[in-house]
């Protein structure tokens, strides 16, 4: 780098353009004047910290962040100083010059002695939500970790998957990098983790995979619970031990509904129904207790419904009307068994006409679904409300509604949903042009 190109120099060469001394600097931007002269000029110059840095290149009228390259360049040549680095890297993500980011971690990739300290400045980024720069991050820890038995090569593994979770052309090569890793992850964390695989296999309806992962959750949550380890200070989870815990029993149940063996079903949905049992039960805990045995009714009255019990319909109609993040699951369940058992429920329907019109997605944002999860329970609902409606003979809706199942499963990237749609949009237009 040659003198003309360091920031000493144009902010030398701003103030000599402008008449301007280092007192009247000093003033406006509230630097010390010592500092001021010791990286303006002084033989070498004292580099300046960040927020000098930005206080200078605001008083200069320039963009923020705009001589973060030269200073990249500059701290390197030093020897890089890493906490001045872990400020830069701060900034950058706070300011969005992923760019910058890069170029930090291009010069780092020498120096194998700081990746503690990006993966640290990584977790703090995530924490904040700036997920984006996080990921970059998280990206060289996992390029530059040597030990592959290393908990942080493992929690950035899952970082990533967990960033990843909701874009169907990531998230399945960062499930497939984190698989491997996820023992390595502490207890804590890994709670999180393997409910989060149970979603990804969930969605994709890959059932094998699915119960290999709720296995391991309901193993893990026994020992725990066993253990008491959960009660140690150390042991910090996002939500209490008891959502896990229910979640193992929750998720069990599931697989065995889409077996269809009710009677299992049934055993494992008694397991989460009442954990007020649960000791050390805080607020939260509480609440956690409430949501399962609302969801234990709730399930109970879908399988109910399923094997064609019609006279639960109404208190079930009355519980998804009362609870807008069961809709979509609930029409599932009511047209399924409708179709199944051949009879009607339009009366029961008409209470939910406007989550029933072909491009009313959007109304299914908000809950508890993963995204993935949302777009595949709503090419379901298409799906089964086209047959309902060709078995009316509503022809004109029922196309609709399978090309909005064509829509969902393009959104999913799922080559059998796309498969499945293009074959039943043939089938009834061909039976709708024949009528």
């Amino acid at each position: 780098m040659n003198y003309r190109e360091t920031i000493q120099h144009h902010i030398q060469q701003f103030l000599a353009d402008r008449q301007i001394n280092l007192g009247e600097l000093s003033t406006a931007t509230g630097i010390n004047r010592g500092s001021l002269s010791a990286a303006i000029n002084g033989n070498p110059p004292k580099m300046l910290s960040v927020p000098m840095l930005d206080a200078i290149t605001h008083y200069m009228e320039l963009p923020e962040g705009h001589y973060y390259p030269l200073y990249i360049e500059e701290s390197f040549q030093e020897g890089g100083h890493w906490r001045r680095i872990k400020m830069l890297l701060i900034r950058c993500a706070e300011i969005g010059r992923l760019e910058d980011i890069r170029l930090i971690l291009e010069h780092a990739a020498d120096d194998l002695k700081q990746i503690p300290l990006i993966f640290e400045t990584a977790e703090e980024l995530y924490q904040n939500e700036q997920k984006e720069a996080a990921a970059l991050l998280y990206g060289y820890v996992v390029e530059s970790e040597r030990s592959n038995q290393s908990e942080r090569l493992a929690i950035s593994y899952y970082r990533l998957f967990q960033m990843h979770s909701s874009n169907p052309r990531k998230n399945v090569e960062a499930a497939m990098q984190f698989i491997p890793h996820r023992h390595k992850l502490p207890d804590h964390i890994l709670l999180d983790g393997l409910i989060l695989l149970c979603h990804f296999f969930g969605a994709r309806e890959d059932m094998d995979s699915f119960i290999k992962y709720v296995d391991e959750l309901f193993e893990m949550v026994h020992r725990i619970a066993a253990n008491k380890s959960w009660q140690q200070e150390s042991f910090v989870t996002n939500r209490h031990f008891v959502y896990y815990y229910g979640q193992a029993y929750l998720l069990k149940s599931h697989y065995y509904e889409y077996q269809t063996m009710y009677d299992e079903f049934r055993t494992y949905t008694h397991g989460y129904a009442d954990l007020s049992w649960f000791g050390r039960l805080s607020e939260a805990g509480e609440r956690e207790v409430e949501q399962f045995k609302f969801i234990a009714k709730a399930n109970s009255l879908s399988v109910e419904i399923r094997l064609g019990n019609q006279s639960v319909i109404p208190e079930y109609v009355e519980l998804l009307q009362n609870n807008e993040d069961e809709i979509l699951d609930g029409l599932i369940t009511l047209i399924i068994s409708a179709n199944t058992h051949e009879y009607h429920i339009d009366e029961y329907l008409r209470e939910f006409d406007e989550y029933l019109e072909p491009a009313a997605d959007y109304l299914f944002q908000v809950g508890t679904y993963k995204e993935e999860f949302k777009v595949l329970r709503y090419y379901t609902l298409n799906r089964e409300y086209a047959h309902y409606c060709f078995r009316k003979k509503e022809y004109n809706k029922g196309l609709d509604c399978l090309m909005q199942c064509f829509q969902s499963a393009v959104h999913l990237d799922n080559k059998d949903g796309i498969q499945e749609s293009m074959k039943l949009l043939e089938q009834y237009r061909s039976e709708a042009l024949g009528k």
